[in-house]
C-alpha cells in the first residue's frame, strides 16, 4: 500500500432531494500516483462497496492496471496487477464481496477473455480464463474478439456473455451462462435465422429474467420487410418471437425488461438519414411470449420537431442515453445531441461505453470523439402514448481544444421515487422562465446540480454544492448507481474524494 497525505477531512450531510437523502464526501487524499485518467472505470454494489479500477500505461499499451479500495467513503489501498501481455479492460463489476474485473488478453495472434476475481476483504486474487482464440484454428471467434465492441456481458442475476459470431457467411450469437461464482452453466449457439446472410442480421443486446435468456436481433428479410426478433433462450430450448417494423421506418433504440414486460424504446424517422419525427415504442409480454402494442408518436412539442429540421446536417446526431421505467410502466427516454469534432482521440486500453442505443436499419456515422451538449427528454405512458417531450438546452461546452480537464460535459441520468433526475455541472440564470445550463463559463462559476423531472415535465434544478474554490471536479458522467446509492469519485491534482448519496 502506498503512503499518503492527509489533506481536508470533509463531512457533508445535507437535505436537498428529500427529507430521507443524505449527501457525504470523504477525505479529499493526495497522493502523486491520484492523476487524472479518462479510461478509469469505478464500480460500486448496494451494500456500499466501492472500487476503482485504473489501467497502468506504458507507451500507449496497458499490460498493468490498478485497483484501490475504500472503506467508509475513504481511500485505504492500492493493489497493482501485472501481465505479461498487452489487456483491455472491458468491463468492471462487483457480486458476493468480490470485484470482478473483465478483460480481453492478446498474445502471439491469440485473443483470450478471462476475469480477474480479487476479493473485497482478503485482495486475494484468482484469475479464470473464460474463452481462447486463434487466428488460424478459430478465425470467426479472432475477429469478434478483435472488434470487441459487441461483446455482451449482462450480469443483473447469472454472468452471461454473448459474441456475434460471423461463420461462412452466416451470423449466430455465441453463449455462455455461469453461475454468480463464475462456473460455467453452458454454452449454445443461437441463430436469429440460419436462411439469412450475415449481412441481414444483426444482433443487439442480451438480457435475463429469472432463468431465461432474451436475445434482440435485427433482421432484413426482403428489400422492404425488416422486422426485430426475440429469441427466448430456456433449458436448452429456444422459442422465437417476429416484431414487425413499419415499412420505410428508420429506428434508433434501446431496449430494458421491467417486471415481465420486454420494452423497446427510441425514435424513428421515415427519411434514412433524414430527421427523426418521433418516438416509436414496443411492449412485449414475457409471460404469454406476445407484442402487446407497437405504436409510434410524433412529437408533440414544435421547438423538438424543429430541431429535428436538416438532421445530420454540420456534424450534428443524437445518441440515445438510456431508458427508464417507473413502477407503472411509463417510459423515459433520455437522448442526447452531439456534434462531430474531427480529432483522432485514441481510447487505449479501455472500452469507453458511447450510449446505450442501437441503430436498427442503419449503421451510425463512425468518429472517434463525440462533443455532447442539448439534451432531448420524453415520457412515453404505459399505453404507448407520448405524454410530453422537451429540449433542455445547453451552451456549447467546448470552443477551444483545450485538454484542461476542469471542465465536464457529461450527464448522469436516474430514475427516483418514480420520478427522472439528472446530475450535471454547469451554470443555470434561474431568473430566466427557460432553463439554459451554461457549462463552458469558468470552473468557479458553476455548480454540481441534480435536475428533477416531474411527471408533468417540470423540470426543478437543485443545487447539490458549489464548485467555487473547489479543489476537486465530481465528474457527473462518473457517476455510479445502485440501487439507492449514487457514488462518484472526484478528482483534482493528484487529489480524489469520494461522495455519496442515500437517496
Amino acid at each position: 500500500m502506498n503512503k499518503f497525505l492527509l489533506f481536508v477531512s470533509v463531512f457533508i450531510c445535507l437535505n436537498i432531494f428529500s427529507q430521507n437523502t443524505t449527501i457525504e464526501k470523504g477525505e479529499i487524499i493526495k497522493d502523486r500516483l491520484f492523476l487524472m485518467d479518462k479510461n478509469e472505470i469505478t464500480t460500486s454494489d448496494e451494500k456500499g462497496n466501492f472500487i476503482s479500477v485504473r489501467p497502468k500505461k506504458d507507451n500507449g499499451v496497458i499490460h498493468d492496471y490498478f485497483i484501490e479500495f475504500f472503506d467508509k467513503l475513504n481511500f485505504t489501498e492500492r493493489i497493482e496487477i501485472k501481465n505479461i501481455n498487452k489487456i483491455k479492460i472491458l468491463n468492471v463489476f462487483i457480486k458476493n464481496e468480490k470485484v470482478l474485473i473483465f478483460i480481453k488478453e492478446e498474445f502471439d495472434n491469440q485473443f483470450s477473455l478471462r476475469f480477474d476475481i480479487i476479493d473485497i476483504h482478503s485482495k486475494n486474487l484468482i484469475q479464470k480464463t473464460v474463452l481462447k482464440s486463434d487466428k488460424k484454428t478459430s478465425p470467426e471467434f479472432y475477429k469478434s474478439l478483435e472488434e470487441d465492441f459487441n461483446i455482451s456481458l449482462e450480469f443483473s442475476s447469472r454472468i452471461i456473455l454473448t459474441i456475434p459470431i460471423i461463420k461462412d457467411k452466416k451470423a449466430y450469437a455465441f453463449v455462455k451462462i455461469f453461475s454468480e461464482s463464475l462456473e460455467e452453466l453452458n454454452k449454445y449457439e443461437v441463430y436469429s435465422d440460419s436462411t439469412l446472410t450475415h449481412k441481414s442480421t444483426k444482433y443487439l443486446n442480451t438480457s435475463q429474467l429469472n432463468d431465461k435468456v432474451y436475445l434482440l436481433f435485427n433482421l432484413t428479410l426482403n428489400k422492404d420487410k425488416k422486422i426485430y426478433r426475440l429469441v427466448e433462450l430456456y433449458n436448452s430450448k429456444t422459442k422465437t418471437l417476429n416484431i414487425p417494423i413499419k415499412n420505410d421506418i428508420y429506428e434508433l433504440i434501446s431496449s430494458k425488461i421491467k417486471g415481465n414486460q420486454f420494452i423497446i424504446s427510441g425514435l424513428y424517422s421515415k427519411k434514412r438519414k433524414g430527421g427523426f419525427e418521433g418516438v416509436t415504442n414496443y411492449k412485449i409480454d414475457l409471460k404469454s411470449f406476445s407484442v402487446s402494442y407497437q405504436k409510434q408518436n410524433v412529437f408533440s412539442n414544435t421547438k423538438v420537431s424543429n430541431y429535428f429540421k436538416g438532421f445530420f446536417n454540420k456534424n450534428r446526431s443524437i445518441d440515445i442515453k438510456d431508458i427508464f421505467i417507473d413502477d407503472n410502466l411509463n417510459i423515459y427516454l433520455i437522448g442526447q445531441f452531439y456534434r462531430i469534432r474531427k480529432v483522432s482521440i485514441p481510447l487505449v486500453g479501455v472500452t469507453a461505453q458511447i450510449s446505450t442505443s442501437v441503430f436498427i436499419t442503419y449503421y451510425p456515422i463512425n468518429v472517434k470523439y463525440k462533443l455532447y451538449d442539448d439534451l432531448l427528454i420524453c415520457k412515453i405512458n404505459s399505453n404507448g402514448k407520448l405524454n410530453w417531450d422537451k429540449v433542455l438546452y445547453f451552451k456549447l461546452t467546448e470552443k477551444t481544444l483545450s485538454k484542461s480537464n476542469k471542465s465536464d460535459s457529461s450527464i448522469f441520468p436516474y430514475l427516483s421515487d418514480n420520478k427522472m433526475n439528472i446530475l450535471l455541472n454547469g451554470y443555470v440564470n434561474e431568473k430566466k422562465e427557460s432553463i439554459l445550463v451554461k457549462q463552458d463559463k469558468r470552473f468557479s462559476k458553476t455548480n454540481f446540480y441534480n435536475f428533477n423531472i416531474n411527471e408533468e415535465g417540470i423540470i426543478s434544478t437543485n443545487i447539490i454544492f458549489s464548485n467555487k474554490d473547489a479543489k476537486i471536479i465530481f465528474k457527473a458522467g462518473k457517476t455510479v448507481k445502485s440501487n439507492n446509492l449514487l457514488f462518484n469519485l472526484g478528482q483534482g491534482n493528484m487529489r480524489k474524494q469520494l461522495l455519496k448519496v442515500k437517496l
